[in-house]
């Protein structure tokens, strides 16, 4: 009872009642929700990433088994969610929702203030590359998935058309060279990226309140059930057949409960796919994703992960 009450109060508590704040304050201001996400895209997520990955402690070496397995991951419940998309009969659109939403968690806004509350900024560092990872991924995926067309080489234009992978490649580059920022670079640098979990999570509740709650029963309960419940049970059965750091497994066992990205529905919107079936998953795994994040914590800390 009292690790259940630790975790509750220091991690899940803080999450929920900043995206609260997001929810209230996008009912009475009407934010723009498109500009809050696009700042946290193109200003707050980059700086962030500069310097974390440029003044990270922990050896970078463990981080290319980090995208290896975060990589295996993503395609084998990508292929999971596809079949059970398949397997229900739902039509070319439903099921790729279905598919994605069980590969692609929101490791970004959701993920990053999770990891640093759950096991300190010193261990942000792995699921920014994780964040990476799955961005490149889904831009590369997503608009095949959902029927957009285009070739790989115009998808991979994509990819580098926001400043995420530049921003990775500095940071990390910096970080491998031992070369400090100098304070007039850091400092603004530093402002603005300690300025993204709090806007992270602030515009989380925003979105929500956007989408007004609207929850779909049946293919959504697929759907959400794959992501905060089968995923990280399969994260972990796999974790259980690999030799990793401990802390490193924690990290990624929690980042696996976390709720499907927004950038389904961003995708969905974007290339005339199911609208209605991503902003329902969307929605549905970021509400009860507090539970599958409370469960996955208390789950590393008695099996001595975190």
């Amino acid at each position: 009872m009292a690790l259940l009450f630790d975790v509750v109060t220091r991690i899940t508590l803080p999450i929920v009642a900043i995206a609260a704040l997001g929810f209230v304050m996008q009912t009475r201001a009407g934010f723009d929700v498109r500009s809050l996400n696009r700042l946290l895209l193109y200003a707050t997520l980059p700086c962030f990433l500069v310097v974390t990955l440029a003044e990270a402690k922990l050896p970078l070496g463990q981080l290319q088994g980090v995208v290896i397995f975060t990589m295996a991951q993503f395609a084998l419940l990508l292929a999971l969610g596809w079949s059970v998309g398949r397997a229900l009969g739902l039509d070319p659109k439903a099921r790729a929702v279905v598919a994605v939403a069980c590969a692609f968690p929101n490791s970004g806004n959701f993920g990053i203030p999770v990891i640093e509350l759950a096991f300190g900024s010193d261990y942000v560092v792995h699921q920014a590359v994780i964040t990476s990872t799955h961005t490149v991924m889904i831009l590369l995926l997503a608009p095949i998935l959902f029927g957009g067309g285009g070739t790989v080489g115009q998808h991979l234009k994509g990819v580098f058309q926001t400043p995420l992978i530049p921003a990775l490649a500095i940071g990390i580059g910096l970080n491998l060279a031992g070369i400090e920022l100098i304070e007039p670079i850091r400092k603004p640098l530093a402002t603005m990226g300690d300025a993204y979990v709090g806007v992270a999570l602030f515009a989380l509740g925003a979105q929500l309140a956007e989408n007004r709650l609207s929850v779909q029963l049946g293919t959504a309960g697929v759907s959400v059930a794959l992501r905060l419940l089968i995923a990280p049970l399969l994260t972990a059965a796999a974790l259980l057949l690999l030799e990793m750091p401990a802390s490193v497994e924690a990290i990624l066992l929690v980042g696996s409960a976390g709720p499907v990205g927004v950038l389904v529905t961003i995708f969905a919107s974007e290339f005339r796919g199911n609208v209605e079936l991503s902003s329902a998953v969307v929605v549905a795994s970021t509400v009860l994703s507090p539970i599958a994040i409370t469960a996955a914590v208390i789950a590393t800390r008695l099996m001595g992960m975190g």
